[in-house]
């Protein structure tokens, strides 16, 4: 069982992100995999609810600043099947989804999600990034077309267009990443 972390973004996206967020989470629940988020709201809760109705494990790692949020707050995730209360600021959150995954997969995002692939790429965690659903996605396939995000070329960043590919490709490099 393959967990994939998705670092995504709170913001409002387009019907046609939100689609591909959804194909996401489902393709990762069909194929059996855990799917990790930040465990709140925007794409996380409707990425969550996606592999949550079809069947999928998803896993929530809480910030200390959404822990106590009631169900009528909109970044409340009802979707996630294991909650994890970090006891961490949103960033320092960040490294607990991270580590926990063992491959990870960008969808549109902002600087949290920046400082996520940037952490990904120190700890040589493979980093599929869904193209097509703007914001950060896109611009980083801009700044690093070949995938090395520095001069060490620790990791390499995939670029894919389609959501079931994306997970495909994403259980690929964390099954090769494993046996190392």
């Amino acid at each position: 069982m393959v967990q994939i972390g998705v670092l995504t973004t709170y913001d409002p996206v387009s019907p046609e992100v939100e689609a591909k967020a959804k194909a996401l989470g489902r393709a990762i629940a069909r194929r059996g995999h855990v799917l990790i988020t930040g465990g709140d709201g925007g794409l996380m809760r409707t990425i969550s609810e996606a592999a949550f109705r079809e069947g999928g494990v998803t896993v929530g790692i809480m910030a200390v600043e959404m822990e106590g949020i009631a169900g009528t707050h909109p970044w409340h995730n009802p979707y996630n099947s294991v909650v994890i209360r970090s006891g961490q600021s949103f960033t320092s959150r960040s490294s607990i989804v991270v580590r926990s995954s063992d491959a990870l997969i960008l969808v549109a995002g902002g600087v949290g999600s920046l400082t996520e692939v940037a952490m990904a790429y120190n700890m040589k965690k493979p980093v599929v990034v869904l193209k097509g659903t703007g914001m950060m996605a896109d611009r980083i396939a801009e700044l690093f077309p070949e995938g090395f995000i520095d001069h060490r070329r620790i990791v390499r960043l995939r670029f894919e267009g389609d959501p079931e590919r994306a997970v495909d490709l994403a259980a690929d490099l964390a099954g090769s990443d494993r046996k190392r």
